[in-house]
């Protein structure tokens, strides 16, 4: 690789601090003028389910110098597809909310989870009951009862916390446009104190004497005679709302419309850039017993599908001057159900589910979304192929290995179908993922290649929150040899395999592959020669670290023997490595793959390579175009 720089555009490979370093002077470029560019490939933010606004992951991007940035959002998150318009606060232990097709959720519910806090006396708490119920719910089955007494004058709060995981995080999305409406009474009898609706919202780096983390607003109701008003608090936003009832009832319909808010009381930052991250309802004390209801929530939501695409897009725009080192570019995450398929591409559109159930759609997605996106110029990666849970225990070997040969068998190409339902990128680089670890991750990707499954490997972190992914156990990134960060010219790249993955903390360097001096990683070759020349590219190995060539056969054993079948055939350190290049001969007497990985001094795999197929006789179906040599 002539022209590699002595330190490459990803910093000090092996460097374990939490502060990466800066960005050298220049990028690697590669023999044949492409450049190195490092890419976040799956990131969400204020669009999805968790805490992360575009602000804190594109300050994240920044900060471990990785060059572009894809937003891959939930498009049934930015669709509302399943959500709760309206909740009854029913049931002993839990909330029935009403979907918009409850029938396709089985009637989820959601979790009513205790919150205490400060120095409460014995009686607080209460929880959801049968009576009182606002007149406005058409149920009149019940509201949520909250009471609260501090034993000194320190405030004391007891509440319930929505934990709406059974039914999918049905009211987490962004905030613009939303207003909530929620039926307040207040019990008699008390002045000081309120009862509180709490929305925890996104978090954001430090701005505007504030210092970064995630923004709360605390609707606070009171009773009469104390005068609305709204302040911020750092980053807590606290407006007072006074309880007053009218036409002779004693509920208060309460109208919260928080990106107004937001945007009142932090005009330094996007308001759009808020999530509805989580509801607390909690009475609050500071002596007296302070306590009421709340019946009948009701979201409104103004904007959905497109139209918050469209916003997204938008921001992005306005977030570059701020952060002008990553090159942003729109993509889109098809995730309703399993599995989830990340769009890359130019003119994203958010994908539409009329009349797909659940059931059905594995079947869309294959037969359907994925063809469009083709039909469009765009690329489609198969996320996370062993389920998207996070901060799970690895599982037990035996079980890892029952769970490869059941993806496998679902992905492997079978009766004239494509591999992994026709998705031309795959996600490898997790180190625990679903419990699964990275050996296996990697083991699912080479049985494919085994079986002439031509697909990239990518490295992603799929991170939600924007706090730290330098240090996320899964802090994997892709980066690719392309002419520009353009999306064509990302895209080029990424479908024809000139990518690798690596760990953000395990390997800042750069890889690469060439067989004969002609067919470079990702390129499927076909030739009758009995051995063939393989040149391996790799800069700044971790210390004490090694570059490894594996070689593994492609022989399309298919459901007859689900394993991988590799094996190393090179082992080279920096040494070996000081001119950035090493050279050996493959025996090529039967058709096989190769690529390479790093390992750090313990042995670690920290980056991996694309394959090259080196191939004795053409693939069915032929040599793909973008991979030909």
């Amino acid at each position: 690789m002539a022209g590699v720089a002595a330190t490459g555009a990803f910093g000090i490979a092996g460097c374990t601090s939490q502060h990466p370093p800066p960005r050298s002077a220049g990028p690697d470029i590669a023999a044949d003028g492409l450049t190195a560019y490092s890419m976040a490939t799956h990131v969400h933010s204020s669009f999805s389910e968790m805490s992360g606004s575009m602000d804190s992951q594109l300050f994240q991007a920044t900060k471990n110098s990785v060059d572009v940035l894809w937003w891959t959002e939930h498009d049934q998150r930015m669709l509302g597809l399943d959500y709760a318009r309206t909740v009854n606060f029913t049931g002993l232990a839990r909330g029935q909310a009403e979907m918009d097709t409850a029938a396709l959720l089985e009637g989820a519910s959601w979790r009513w989870e205790s919150r205490h806090s400060g120095p409460l006396a014995n009686g607080s708490a209460a929880g959801l009951v049968a009576s009182p119920v606002s007149p406005n719910d058409p149920r009149h089955q019940g509201s949520l009862h909250v009471t609260a007494k501090s034993t000194g004058t320190q405030p004391a709060s007891s509440g319930f916390y929505a934990n709406s995981a059974p039914a999918a995080w049905n009211y987490r999305d962004n905030l613009t446009g939303q207003t909530l409406r929620a039926d307040v009474m207040l019990t008699p009898g008390w002045h000081d104190g309120y009862l509180e609706l709490l929305i925890s919202t996104s978090y954001h780096e430090a701005t505007g004497g504030r210092p970064a983390g995630t923004y709360a607003l605390s609707y606070r109701f009171v009773p009469p005679g104390t005068a609305a008003h709204r302040v911020a608090q750092g980053n807590t936003g606290v407006i007072t709302i006074p309880v007053t009832p009218s036409g002779g009832s004693r509920w208060y319909q309460a109208v919260l419309r928080p990106t107004d808010d937001i945007a009142a009381l932090w005009p330094d930052v996007d308001e759009r850039d808020f999530a509805l991250y989580g509801l607390t309802f909690s009475a609050v004390s500071t002596g007296q017993q302070v306590g009421g209801y709340f019946g009948y929530l009701r979201f409104d939501r103004a904007k959905s599908g497109e139209a918050l695409l469209a916003q997204q897009i938008d921001m992005s725009a306005r977030l570059t001057p701020k952060y002008p080192k990553v090159a942003q570019r729109q993509g889109l995450e098809v995730s309703w159900k399993l599995p989830h398929m990340n769009w890359f591409g130019e003119n994203i559109k958010v994908v539409t589910y009329n009349g797909i159930g659940p059931q059905e759609y594995p079947a869309f997605v294959e037969h359907t979304v994925v063809p469009a996106i083709h039909r469009a110029g765009g690329l489609v990666s198969y996320n996370h192929p062993f389920g998207f849970s996070f901060g799970h225990k690895l599982k037990p070997k035996p079980e890892q290995a029952k769970a490869l040969k059941h993806v496998a068998a679902k992905l492997l190409p079978h009766g004239g179908a494509p591999a992994a339902m026709g998705a031309d990128l795959l996600e490898v680089g997790y180190p625990n993922r679903e419990g699964i670890d990275l050996n296996h991750h990697v083991a699912l990707w080479d049985l494919l290649s085994r079986n002439g499954a031509f697909i990239t490997g990518l490295g992603s972190n799929d991170d939600h929150w924007g706090q730290n992914w330098y240090g996320l156990p899964n802090n994997w990134f892709t980066a690719v040899w392309a002419k520009s960060t353009s999306i064509p010219d990302l895209l080029t790249a990424m479908g024809s395999g000139r990518a690798w993955a690596a760990s953000l903390s395990g390997y800042r360097g750069s890889l690469d592959l060439v067989v004969d001096g002609s067919a470079p990683m990702g390129s499927v070759t076909v030739s009758s020669a009995t051995s063939r020349k393989l040149t391996a590219y790799a800069t700044h190995l971790p210390p004490n670290g090694a570059l490894q060539v594996i070689q593994g056969a492609v022989d399309y054993a298919g459901h007859n023997d689900i394993a991988p079948k590799r094996r190393i055939i090179g082992h080279y350190t920096a040494t070996d490595l000081a001119s950035g290049t090493v050279t050996q001969t493959i025996d090529t007497g039967k058709a096989s793959f190769v690529r390479s990985h790093v390992v750090d001094a313990a042995g670690k795999v920290v980056a991996l390579s694309n394959p090259v197929w080196l191939l004795r006789s053409a693939p069915p179906g032929g040599v793909p175009s973008r991979r030909g040599a």
